[in-house]
């Protein structure tokens, strides 16, 4: 969960020891297996991605942090 001094400018308030960098890397999250998986983008003009488990396109992108606080995922 994120807090107040996530918020705050990392340089200015010397936070840089409870700064994570790899929260802000992008995952997918498929809707139909109901976990975090790999993508294929078939078409780099378009938003639309391929789970790599069952070829489906309803995928929700965002940080593995968020996908995992609001889709209930441990």
């Amino acid at each position: 969960m994120s807090s107040f001094s996530d918020l705050v400018n990392i340089e200015e308030f010397d936070k840089r020891d409870t700064f994570k960098n790899e929260r802000w890397e992008v995952s997918f999250y498929c809707k139909d297996c109901k976990k975090i998986v790999n993508t294929q983008r078939p078409d780099i003009n378009w938003y639309t991605f391929i789970c790599e488990i069952c070829n489906g396109s309803n995928i929700a992108i965002w940080t593995e942090e968020w996908l995992k606080s609001n889709y209930k995922i441990k």
